[in-house]
């Protein structure tokens, strides 16, 4: 697996190819019960195949031709490094930005 690197917020996001085993992305963070300021978020491009993304273990609807966006709150990840796989990764890019 590939870690997705997270661009900070008011950075430039670089899109890169998918992994054919899935990838990585690190969560948002809290301290103290309280969100710390910017949630990141992973986006996912899809070409013209179907394409299941499973974040977390969560199968999300599947994709043709289309860009999703899945936030990475820290009340839920709180930091922790996510497991990001597809059902094929045959023209599918991913990035990650923080909001």
């Amino acid at each position: 697996m590939a870690a997705i690197t997270v661009a900070a917020v008011g950075a430039g996001m670089t899109m890169a190819a998918a992994t054919g085993g899935g990838d990585t992305v690190t969560g948002g963070t809290k301290t103290g019960g309280w969100l710390v300021a910017g949630t990141p978020v992973l986006v996912v491009t899809v070409g013209a195949t179907p394409t299941v993304v499973t974040v977390d273990g969560v199968a999300m609807p599947s994709l043709t031709s289309q860009t999703a966006v899945y936030p990475l709150n820290g009340g839920v990840y709180n930091g922790r490094s996510i497991a990001v796989t597809y059902s094929q990764a045959t023209s599918v890019t991913v990035g990650a930005q923080v909001l």
